[in-house]
């Protein structure tokens, strides 16, 4: 599953990671405090007609379905209470920035004092099946979507002087999907990711938090029925998930989804997992390939060209390249990418996972993958080798030539290194 978070953490809860907050308007007071806003009447306020002319503004950067909520909107208590029922359990698992922040996410206001409005807009992005998932083979989404936000608020602070407001994009602590939800943008689907109608659940979401205020159509009551009703009796993204992750509808365990195991994931990956792996590198689509509102989608000719999210400046390399490429190889590919967020040693590990879960005999390179995972330090990488090796059919005697050859470049290497090093010396 893939609607960063992140990504990206997967969704399961509406969490994202936290950063660090950096607002933009007028000065806070030195006596502000999130638990004590400055009064309603002193707001700027939003009204139907600014946030039409925002919205266009907001298009015409890229960011479409501009929506607005407030932050006392009752719609949000579920999803508070889904927070603290997520974090209780244990399921945050290995993000432990999400059980840190869990009163940010639900009091934001904390991270700009007299916030009280959320504006909320999507980015579609694109791609086709592939081990990578289609967000992160595209341009990092935190850059680009700041980027876009940045022209939103210029606007903003143009129609309202005395706002305040702070950019958000995914790294802080929000409860993005359930704002773009009570802010029209569309509603959550059974598989926890917001589904646009129009643009299906390809998307993501920027939000400017805001200290204006939005006097129009605040609901007296929270939604009673399911925010998935929209779904109706179809499972298809529940059914299809590969480590069956979801409890319930809407409520999915990331310590057994693979976007979770491939991304956020430090440790060993259980057995039974990595076999379920299939060839994935870096996320996983599953529960989105196969919902009804994602076919047929494509890159829609309604949706404006800017508005999509740009593809990756280098192509990824392939699975058995990706298992034995070295650090540096590692960080030219993926600058500029969402893939930073996976360590170099956690993206071996996760290619050597799939190289296991290939059928017929190792080639030439598989092999010399498999080999230089053997000589890795990294018990995760080392373990990830011998796991995929053995399903392979093969062990550290079988791969005794590549292993010899290894050992030798690796020797050369450091008697070379070493000679330049006495030049530098003499």
């Amino acid at each position: 599953m893939n609607q960063p978070v992140p990504k990206d953490s997967p969704p399961g809860p509406d969490v994202t990671p936290a950063g660090e907050a950096t607002p933009r308007g007028s000065p806070v007071p030195e006596d502000s405090a999130a638990s004590t806003p400055a009064l309603a009447d002193e707001a700027p306020v939003l009204t139907p007609a600014i946030l039409a002319r925002l919205a266009a503004v907001a298009e015409g950067n890229g960011l479409l379905k501009l929506g607005v909520v407030r932050l006392d909107h009752p719609g949000f208590a579920p999803a508070r209470a889904a927070l603290d029922a997520y974090v209780a359990a244990g399921k945050a698992g290995d993000m432990d920035f999400i059980p840190r922040t869990v009163d940010l996410r639900k009091h934001p206001e904390g991270m700009l004092p007299g916030a009280r409005s959320l504006l909320v807009a999507a980015v579609p992005y694109g791609g086709e099946p592939g081990p990578i998932a289609r967000y992160a083979r595209s341009r990092d989404y935190h850059t680009v979507v700041h980027q876009r936000l940045i022209a939103l608020e210029a606007a903003l602070h143009a129609e309202l002087p005395g706002v305040r407001s702070l950019i958000c994009v995914d790294t802080k602590p929000v409860l993005e999907r359930s704002a773009a939800a009570l802010a029209g943008l569309g509603f959550l689907g059974k598989h926890g990711c917001l589904i646009v109608p129009g643009l299906g659940s390809y998307v993501l979401l920027g939000e400017l938090l805001c200290t204006a205020t939005w006097p129009e159509g605040h609901p007296t009551a929270a939604p009673t029925s399911p925010p998935w009703d929209a779904c109706g009796a179809c499972t298809r993204c529940l059914d299809a998930c590969p480590t069956a992750a979801f409890d319930a509808p809407g409520q999915l365990d990331p310590r057994r989804c693979l976007s979770y195991l491939t991304i956020e994931h430090r440790g060993h990956v259980p057995e039974d997992m990595s076999e379920k792996f299939g060839e994935r590198l870096a996320g996983c689509d599953v529960c989105q390939e196969v919902c009804p509102y994602n076919a047929g989608l494509g890159r829609n000719a309604r949706i404006p060209a800017v508005a999509w999210l740009p593809p990756a400046p280098r192509p990824a390399p392939t699975v058995t390249a990706m298992a034995a490429l070295g650090g540096a190889q590692y960080r030219g590919f993926v600058r500029h990418t969402a893939l930073r967020r996976i360590p170099h040693r956690l993206m071996r590990r996760n290619a050597l996972l799939a190289l296991g879960n290939r059928t017929g005999a190792p080639d030439p390179g598989e092999r010399h993958a498999f080999a230089a995972g053997l000589l890795e330090p990294d018990p995760r990488v080392h373990d990830a080798a011998r796991w995929a090796a053995a399903r392979r059919g093969l062990d550290e005697q079988a791969l005794a030539p590549e292993l010899e050859e290894l050992r030798r470049l690796r020797e050369a290497a450091a008697a070379a290194a070493e000679a330049r090093e006495r030049e530098d010396d003499d």
